[in-house]
């Protein structure tokens, strides 16, 4: 594959779970939106785009494992899974070796797999940053992620060099299932929130998420084990201000609303697969305010 030549700004975006990638030539279908509302707004500009998972950097290419796979494995196991839901309700001996101590048995029903594609997402990330930096260290960079793609793209930045963070003008989260927004964690900030009082929220809020939300679903007990490093701080203190994270209200993957999510997960019977309509709202809504968020950063020199 021939590496694009040096332009005025590299736009990168990771997909989300279970999304793919275009079929030969061409990017997925969000990335492609994305991409367009962040070139629209940039006449003269010549822009390099990348969709990670198109190729290895560094010995990764991410895959965006969906979690359909994983309730796929959870379904074949059920009867296990029940069997282990009865012995730790009995109050049986977690440390016996037929309790099933491992309530779910994560690592061998798909956990492993989620977890490998956000580092393999991680991992590939970085070291394309780090060699278009090397090879064009003039260019402008702008970051999208959706979803686990937001996770990926959240935890690369603490393991970006300063420098490296230094050239980013813009990181536009959605549905990012590591969401953390302090302001939630108490009943006065809560209320500081409510009534609009500056400073009393996260920079990097962003859409219609509620004060009361503190985390997202991968922050919630019993699911930290999808998550890869720590819950806070949520993004480095240098780029906070660079830094914008969109979730929609009704949106369990980032409100870590479960019962949000279970409403709001619906089976698509052509693809056989497990999609979230309301996600629809980030590429119709919130990808325009990214953009123009990104292009003021952009046009004004970071």
């Amino acid at each position: 594959m021939t590496v694009p030549a040096c332009s005025d700004l590299t736009v990168v975006f990771a997909r989300g779970s279970d999304q793919v990638l275009a079929a030969g030539t061409g990017h997925g279908g969000m990335a492609q939106a994305y991409f367009e509302h962040v070139e629209s707004r940039l006449p003269g500009y010549s822009i390099n785009e990348y969709e990670l998972g198109t190729r290895a950097y560094g010995g990764y290419r991410y895959r965006a494992v969906g979690i359909s796979a994983i309730l796929d494995l959870y379904r074949t196991n059920i009867i296990r899974i029940i069997w282990s839901l009865i012995w730790r309700i009995s109050g049986q001996d977690a440390g016996s070796s037929s309790s099933g101590s491992d309530l779910l048995e994560i690592n061998r029903l798909g956990a492993v797999e989620y977890r490998d594609s956000v580092i393999e997402g991680i991992g590939e990330f970085t070291a394309y940053l780090e060699d278009r930096g090397t090879d064009c260290p003039d260019e402008v960079l702008v970051v999208g992620g959706f979803s686990q793609g937001a996770q990926v793209i959240r935890r690369s930045l603490f393991l970006l060099g300063k420098g490296y963070r230094d050239r980013v003008a813009h990181v536009a989260l959605f549905s990012d299932p590591t969401l953390h927004l302090p302001e939630g964690g108490s009943t006065d900030s809560v209320e500081s929130c409510r009534q609009g009082i500056a400073g009393a929220v996260s920079p990097w809020r962003r859409g219609t998420v509620g004060c009361s939300t503190s985390n997202g679903l991968l922050n919630l007990d019993g699911l930290t084990f999808l998550r890869v490093g720590p819950r806070t701080p949520y993004v480095p203190s240098d780029i906070g201000s660079r830094v914008g994270s969109w979730c929609e209200r009704t949106d369990g993957v980032c409100t870590g609303s479960v019962l949000d999510l279970i409403l709001g997960i619906h089976f698509h019977v052509k693809t056989r697969r497990l999609h979230v309509p309301i996600h629809s709202v980030y590429t119709d809504k919130y990808f325009a305010e990214a953009a123009s968020e990104a292009v003021a950063r952009v046009v004004a020199g970071l």
